[in-house]
């Protein structure tokens, strides 16, 4: 036993180095086998980045292009194929080819059912979620969509109060209450803690939202999963299961720290239910409370799905709920005020939203309480109190009457939405799917959709200004736009709300499997973009940082500051 004990540590080190030098050396191999095959496509589809090549020379190149040049690859196929009604296929350096279609293909592509098309399956594996996601069941239940739409989005107003309270708290702790100095803040990294606190004011509440450890696992958690995922893509599939636990071990870490505080709280609920027997009517939880912890348990006791009912699987499903809710908003809040910090017209922007703030809080509150007053004071009676002072309503109708603030995130969103993808779906039909064509067939497993970047800058949708933000763009009416807009361009108008999908804006994907959670985190943009502008200044920037592209995706001036000052009224 000695003699064995001896031999095997003599070769753990052996075996490590081993594995250190034919890791790499298999992924390599997999990446060129990659790179060079047509990945069972049909021939005469036309690549992009290809320059007249067609061979496996070419296509490693165009591969490689992609890595560092992804937006010239998605002008080019847009400008030689799309815009002249013909297929194309763009090399995706992680995920492989995407075969790209024209925009009058769209209703097709959306009328597909999940079980010939899946968006989901892209999905998964963009992110690799059978690796990164914790639990097998969320891949294949995702449960989250359902409680998005029964809770998120019914929910909206109700949430209101809580988040506004929270902006004033964070933005006070974040870019402070100074009047008279300006403050440099990180732009990102303020609305990374402002985001973050918002969610988790609503799935957890107080006082747990606002728990430093707890909001640093959760959101780093969330701004690290797409890492992992990314160094998933480029492995063999044998390779995933056994690389996986290393790449993903931080991002395990922060759940777990994660888990320390939300496990004890859902396992409480757990034994509340087990001594009621099971039942949640009102008459047993009268005090029921209303965060993601309550709906997760809700609906896996509406289907009666034991799994879903564990601890582990809620406690792991809010650390991906948090991932869906807190770092598209985080990206898209941060693109918004840049756009509008290096707009020459900053400050009348700016301006022109917290009018628009005040009018539609202000007046709304006033009015409902003065008619409460009336009611409740008869003529001859006794004093009625003064509504000078009463706070803005903020709820889901008077938001929806913010038509700058909607239309400056939408503007935003169109110019520098974080993917190039609008609608992207896996074949998953065994015999694969025919294209309107009628002739060309993509085999199981093929990626086909629509590419958002070059729609949304593509000057016969949006005027020859696409290029240019122009914060009202959106606004229905062009008496209002401060940006010169004018009645013909009606058409890149419409639809104006931020939450509406069309084959020409594509920031919330189209069709049935557009995000379920866009309302909420509208909402949640809106509020924190009209809580800026009513309250703090900002600085104008001659010139916006550009956002940087990694393959497929763009990130946002990461590192790069804005001047912010606290208003005096």
């Amino acid at each position: 036993m000695a003699v064995l004990s001896d031999l095997a540590v003599g070769l753990l080190p052996r075996l490590l180095c081993l594995s250190l030098t034919l890791i790499p050396v298999v992924i390599l191999l997999n990446l060129l086998y990659r790179f060079t095959s047509t990945a069972t496509l049909p021939d005469h589809l036309p690549w992009a980045g290809l320059g007249g090549g067609g061979g496996k020379y070419s296509r490693l190149k165009a591969y490689l292009r992609s890595l560092f040049d992804m937006k010239s690859l998605v002008d080019e196929g847009y400008t030689r194929y799309s815009k002249h009604g013909r297929v194309y296929v763009l090399p995706h350096f992680l995920t492989g080819p995407e075969v790209v279609l024209p925009l009058s293909q769209v209703p097709w592509l959306t009328e597909q059912p999940e079980s010939i098309l899946s968006q989901t399956d892209v999905n998964r594996q963009f992110l690799e979620a059978d690796y990164t996601f914790l639990h097998p069941n969320i891949v294949r239940e995702p449960v989250h969509p359902d409680v998005i739409k029964r809770e998120l989005t019914h929910k909206l107003s109700s949430f209101a109060d809580d988040i506004i309270d929270e902006l004033r708290s964070c933005l006070d702790d974040v870019w402070g209450s100074d009047t008279e100095n300006w403050k440099e803040v990180r732009v990102y990294d303020s609305m990374v803690e402002i985001i973050s606190r918002l969610s988790l004011r609503v799935f957890v509440g107080m006082p747990l939202c606002r728990n430093r450890e707890f909001l640093h696992a959760a959101r780093m958690f969330d701004k690290n999963v797409v890492l992992p995922a990314a160094i998933l893509n480029l492995l063999p599939e044998f390779l995933k299961p056994i690389v996986a636990p290393f790449v993903t071990l931080y991002d395990r870490l922060q759940y777990l720290t994660c888990a320390k505080y939300i496990l004890p709280e859902i396992n409480r609920r757990l034994e509340q239910l087990q001594i009621r027997g099971g039942k949640t009517e009102d008459s047993l939880l009268q005090d029921k409370p209303d965060d993601y912890i309550q709906w997760a348990i809700d609906h896996a006791l509406a289907h009666w799905d034991p799994v879903e009912l564990s601890a582990s699987v809620i406690s792991r499903r809010f650390s991906c709920i948090c991932f869906a809710a807190i770092q598209s908003s985080v990206i898209s809040i941060t693109n918004a005020l840049f756009d509008l910090a290096s707009s020459p017209d900053c400050a009348a922007h700016l301006a022109t939203m917290r009018a628009e703030v005040l009018r539609e809080t202000t007046n709304v509150r006033m009015t409902c309480k003065a008619q409460e007053i009336n009611s409740s004071y008869p003529r001859g009676g006794a004093e009625k109190p003064s509504t000078s002072t009463t706070l803005g309503l903020w709820d889901k109708a008077s938001l929806a009457r913010m038509v700058h603030v909607d239309s400056a995130l939408r503007e935003s969103m169109r110019l520098n939405g974080f993917v190039v993808r609008g609608i992207m779906k896996t074949v998953v039909a065994p015999e694969g799917v025919v294209l309107p064509d009628g002739t060309t067939r993509l085999p199981q497993g093929a990626k086909v959709g629509i590419q958002a970047y070059s729609v949304h800058r593509d000057t016969q949708l949006y005027g020859d200004d696409a290029e240019r933000y122009r914060a009202f763009r959106f606004v229905p009416h062009p008496s209002v736009d401060s940006d010169g807009g004018d009645a013909a361009e009606s058409k890149t108008r419409q639809p104006q709300a931020l939450v509406s999908t069309s084959p020409t804006f594509l920031a919330f994907s189209y069709g049935p499997n557009a995000c379920p959670g866009r309302f909420f985190a509208a909402n949640q943009l809106k509020m924190t973009l009209a809580y800026i502008a009513l309250h703090y200044e900002i600085d104008p920037i001659c010139e916006r940082p550009e956002n940087k592209w990694f393959v497929g995706s763009m990130a946002p001036p990461m590192w790069e500051t804005l001047k912010v000052r606290r208003r005096r009224n």
